[in-house]
């Protein structure tokens, strides 16, 4: 037993004999708040993807709670993945057919029917990005930080073990990246969400409890106070 909800060892990921991810071991736990760096093209995205065994790996095990989820069915994958992970990307991915409050609620309906304490915690958390009143709203009439922002509250939605933040505010003016990061940290930290950030922004990235970087296939701990960065 550890103290990681989510564990990878010895992953190993490879496209056409070129090595993408070689020989990663990470794990993020309770409450943490870690980053990702790198390069375009490096495999950060190909990682979480891995963490949420969206993609499986060459070789190598991901735990989620202890469990070797590999070896798992898909229905029972699916139903663990809307329950630990919350996810928000660079582009809000938001549903043009639905509503605010109905492309809120979309993971909800993944792993049980909506009630109405869902309902309730969608405006909660609609309040808190200040964005109340926004229930009905059509998601093409949006802002591109407000879509954002609805994206944030998508994420939080099942209450995730961790929030996984792939270069969430990448496509943001500088003040609504602001906005927008400190939105999700506070969040994470009201609700007990651990974070996983992945960003070219190393303003955002120090503002984590740890921080990597993925190089030459290698992820590695990256430490900001030595660097002088």
């Amino acid at each position: 037993m550890n103290d990681y909800i989510v564990e990878l060892k010895n992953v190993q990921k490879k496209f056409e004999n070129v090595l993408i991810l070689k020989d990663v071991n990470f794990g993020i736990g309770e409450r943490e708040t870690v980053s990702i760096c790198g390069t375009s093209g490096a495999g950060k995205t190909t990682l979480i993807n891995i963490m949420g065994l969206l993609e499986l790996p060459t070789h190598g095990n991901i735990f989620w709670e202890d469990q070797n989820i590999i070896i798992c069915n898909t229905k029972k994958l699916s139903q663990m993945r809307a329950k630990i992970f919350g996810y928000i990307f660079q582009r809000c991915n938001l549903i043009p057919e639905l509503n605010v409050i109905e492309n809120i609620l979309f993971p909800k309906r993944i792993t049980s029917k909506v009630s109405i304490s869902d309902i309730e915690f969608a405006k909660e958390l609609l309040q808190l990005v200040h964005l109340s009143g926004f229930e009905n709203r059509n998601v093409w009439t949006l802002s591109g930080g407000e879509s954002q922002r609805i994206a944030v509250v998508r994420a939080m939605i099942n209450r995730p073990r961790i929030v996984i933040a792939d270069e969430p505010t990448g496509s943001l003016d500088e003040k609504s990246a602001h906005i927008t990061m400190d939105m999700i940290i506070n969040l994470c930290r009201e609700y007990g969400s651990s974070l996983l950030l992945i960003t070219h922004n190393q303003l955002f990235a120090k503002k984590m409890q740890t921080s990597y970087t993925l190089n030459n296939s290698e992820l590695k701990p990256f430490d900001y106070a030595k660097s002088g960065q």
